[in-house]
């Protein structure tokens, strides 16, 4: 398993590096709030996406327009739920997919592979995020199922190993007092 999770780590962190500048680069002019690296209930699919408060805003209006988004809970799930981010159709994480796919039950694997995710998300430095007119502390980093029960227990897991203490413990908070 050393070999999956090492050739995991490598693919990981160069197909990381390069989608996030290529995203940042798109959204220089936007405030980047949160940053998910989603997968299904396999985990035999990865990718990367990233919102941000002004696609966040367009998106709301959009719904309301629609009349798919009439409350507080909506406005949550807009915000939170990986599926309805708008940036990162472009991320190259196939190459992953495949090393996820032909592991055999790689889900039993889902901690360490998130382990390694925060790992290289940590050991990214912040100028990397600041080229892009980003701060690195202002973003929210997670994990998410699509398609998953767990997702909110993955979800919560992995906030707290990538994302600065303030910013998980509001993420933790997301639904309080939502019925």
């Amino acid at each position: 398993m050393d070999r999956f999770f090492n050739k995991f780590e490598d693919q990981f962190r160069a197909g990381f590096l390069s989608d996030l500048e290529q995203t940042l680069a798109k959204v220089q002019h936007e405030k980047v709030y949160a940053c998910v690296f989603g997968t299904d209930s396999d985990w035999i699919t990865l990718f990367m996406a990233v919102n941000t408060e002004e696609s966040l805003t367009r998106h709301i209006t959009n719904m309301k327009e629609q009349g798919l988004c009439d409350s507080e809970q909506d406005e949550i799930y807009y915000r939170w739920g990986c599926s309805e981010y708008q940036y990162g159709e472009d991320t190259h994480f196939n190459h992953i997919s495949r090393l996820l796919y032909a592991t055999e039950d790689v889900q039993k694997y889902k901690d360490e592979i998130i382990r390694i995710i925060a790992k290289v998300v940590n050991e990214t430095t912040g100028d990397v995020f600041a080229r892009y007119g980003q701060a690195k502390a202002d973003i929210t980093f997670f994990v998410s199922l699509t398609d998953d029960d767990l997702a909110e227990e993955i979800e919560n897991q992995s906030v707290h190993l990538m994302t600065v203490p303030s910013l998980a413990s509001k993420f933790l908070k997301r639904y309080d007092g939502i019925s």
